[in-house]
């Protein structure tokens, strides 16, 4: 899920189009939610788990699609499982 902090809904829009991505997408229009968790600069990336508790985070741009993020996101899950 990605969440777009302040902007419109039709750039929110287009941006997804343009870089052909799928997945959800909240609209934190006043930025309540990027208050909520503390963002502080633009891309944050937090890993959630199903329980909905925090796990991880990162600060920057970042490659999801590459081999070696993907493989760190099953290994924090699966840790996350363990406990």
């Amino acid at each position: 899920m990605a969440v777009d902090i302040k902007e419109k809904k039709e750039l929110v829009k287009r941006y997804m189009e343009r870089e052909k991505l799928s997945l959800p997408v909240l609209l934190d229009k006043d930025g309540k939610v990027a208050y909520t968790y503390g963002v502080r600069s633009h891309p944050d990336h937090f890993l959630i788990n199903r329980e909905g508790e925090f796990i991880g985070k990162t600060v920057g741009a970042r490659d999801w699609q590459s081999a070696k993020n993907r493989d760190l996101i099953r290994y924090l899950l699966e840790q996350n499982e363990k406990k």
